[in-house]
């Protein structure tokens, strides 16, 4: 006989796996994300989910790079995470079906502008592992925001921040002889997604953000800066890449940033994001710096959902319709100077 919480669980898997069911975003290939799905997307674990050593099992040093990322089981899905969407559609340039996670709010409705966050994965990250990040769901329910995590066409692309050469596969670029780069298909895929989401969803234009851990913060900076006119805000996570000087600076004096790093990072060094933090305050762009002693690459954000909740603050906080700009002195001009007092009078 099973036991009662096993019961319980398995019993609230299945009325989340029905009631979403009964949701099925309209005119997507999308399937609910099951426990069974979530766990083995985790990958072989080596720590135990608050960080403590997992008995048996040597406990990873981050100081040695990608062979010492700590990992750890998928627990339990929550609620929220009971909802996430496996999809995928037609990416017509790779010639390939491109998969695509997806979260919606419960309180989101059609007709009624919602906040999306598109949210980029890592080197050999899945989007639903990027999704699965710990808080992200929640703080999406939590908040009301609508979160895609696109593939970029593989797991190693780069979102267009990478060069590479032409693919076969692939389709050939309008007006050339040549087959797009997987760089450049990693590009089109995270815009396509998002074409297609704010297509099929009622989106607030003035509230799309942009974020990303480690490779996918490469591809914050890069999506960024290029598509400058459609993000409220960007929020790249021991982001590689980074931003090389001031001219490149140029492209976020209007966009508000959260930039954020561990500073025993091994695999992106912390000094990316401090050079990233020079070059935006050299132009006097906005931004907001937080780095964590003795974090490592990503255990700290992807099992840290209080490190992933000052992301989701930081956008709560964002609109295109209340932030104004980059500051101008022709926008501030000094006050009129003030009349001189008057003389004083003697009585008489």
């Amino acid at each position: 006989m099973k036991p009662r919480t096993t019961i319980l669980v398995t019993s609230l898997s299945l009325l989340l796996a029905v009631a979403a069911q009964a949701q099925t975003p309209a005119g997507q290939n999308c399937t609910v994300l099951t426990q069974a799905h979530a766990d083995a997307s985790a990958g072989t674990a080596n720590i135990n989910h608050d960080g403590t050593p997992l008995a048996g099992t040597p406990a990873p040093d981050i100081s040695r790079g990608f062979s010492g990322i700590p990992r750890s089981a998928q627990p339990t899905l929550t609620a929220a995470q009971g909802r996430i969407w496996e999809c995928t559609y037609r990416f017509t340039e790779a010639n390939a079906d491109m998969p695509y996670t997806l979260f919606v709010p419960s309180s989101y409705l059609q007709g009624t502008p919602a906040p999306l966050i598109v949210d980029l994965h890592g080197l050999n990250i899945t989007p639903l592992q990027q999704i699965l990040f710990d808080g992200t769901a929640d703080l999406a329910e939590r908040f009301g925001f609508i979160v895609l995590a696109p593939m970029g066409f593989n797991v190693s692309a780069g979102w267009g921040g990478r060069v590479g050469p032409p693919l076969a596969t692939a389709q050939v670029k309008p007006g050339t002889d040549l087959h797009y780069s997987a760089s450049e298909l990693s590009e089109l895929d995270a815009m396509a997604a998002l074409k297609l989401i704010r297509e099929k969803y009622t989106i607030d234009n003035n509230r799309i953000f942009l974020m990303g851990h480690s490779l996918g913060g490469l591809g914050t900076y890069y999506l960024g800066g290029k598509y400058n006119d459609i993000w409220a805000g960007l929020a790249p996570i021991s982001g590689a890449g980074g931003i090389a000087d001031a001219a490149a600076a140029e492209r976020y004096k209007a966009i508000p940033m959260l930039i954020i790093h561990g500073d025993k990072d091994s695999i992106v060094p912390v000094v990316t994001s401090r050079r990233s933090v020079l070059a935006l305050q050299a132009v006097g762009a906005p931004q907001v710096y937080l780095e964590f002693p003795g974090m490592d690459h990503e255990f700290w954000i992807r099992r840290g959902s209080d490190h992933m909740e000052k992301v989701f603050l930081f956008f709560s906080m964002l609109s295109k319709r209340t932030n104004v700009g980059f500051i101008t002195p022709e926008m501030a001009p000094p006050p009129a100077p003030r009349p001189p007092p008057p003389a004083a009078t003697q009585n008489k």
